[in-house]
């Protein structure tokens, strides 16, 4: 798939987990989810209940492309049923490789309000 006409175009993306993530919790293991925002699209994972540091979701989302977004913004957050959820750290993942080499299964850093 080329960068250029990709206007309609169905991209499956796998949220697979995160590693060593920022530990927002104090007491007890953070329960991790993954926010995805495409264009105006929203898409989030489950929440990986007692996830911690490393938490898992094989979670897939189909996502129809638009033409000239070529950047899916991922942000990490702790589900806390008592006060708001905390905010983790986030990303951008660029579509360039994707869309030239038809899949991309790189590791992608993650940045907290503290950089």
């Amino acid at each position: 798939m080329s960068i250029i006409g990709i206007q309609g175009q169905i991209l499956e993306v796998t949220v697979v987990g995160c590693n060593k993530l920022k530990d927002t919790e104090w007491i007890s293991k953070q329960d991790p989810y993954v926010c995805l925002e495409y264009s105006s699209a929203k898409y989030r994972t489950k929440t990986c209940t007692d996830g911690g540091k490393n938490p898992t979701f094989n979670h897939k989302f189909k996502l129809e492309l638009i033409e000239g977004y070529v950047e899916i913004k991922i942000m990490v957050w702790n589900e806390n049923k008592v006060t708001s959820h905390k905010f983790i750290g986030s990303g951008r993942v660029l579509l360039q490789k994707v869309l030239s080499q038809g899949f991309d299964d790189d590791t992608w850093p993650l940045q907290t309000t503290s950089g």
